[in-house]
């Protein structure tokens, strides 16, 4: 869960049972990111923040993956449905020099 001003959660009810807690996080991308020089293989499972993150323009570019040669992450169209949405950042990566493979279950 991530706080933001469109969103509906949390609800009420949720609200008066949620316990909030500070966590700090880091970000993917960057001088201070996660990827750091040397790291080749990523797993992205970020709870549905992987549209976020693969939809953001430091995705698409190159540079920003350092020297990250395999990217493996889930996409959830019960998150997003809509195809277009995957197909742009499908496109990132493409552009940042991915080869992009996938399998789908279910219908979409």
């Amino acid at each position: 869960y991530v706080d933001r001003e469109a969103s509906s959660l949390p609800s009420q009810l949720q609200e008066a049972t949620l316990t909030r807690s500070r966590v700090k996080t880091i970000p993917l991308f960057g001088n201070d990111g996660a990827i750091v020089p040397g790291v080749t293989f990523v797993k992205l499972d970020c709870e549905g923040a992987e549209i976020d993150i693969l939809l953001s323009p430091n995705a698409r570019e190159y540079k920003s993956w350092r020297d990250v040669t395999h990217l493996v992450f889930e996409w959830s169209f019960t998150k997003e449905k809509r195809v277009d949405v995957f197909h742009r950042a499908q496109k990132n990566l493409q552009d940042a020099g991915f080869h992009v493979f996938y399998d789908g279950q279910g219908s979409w």
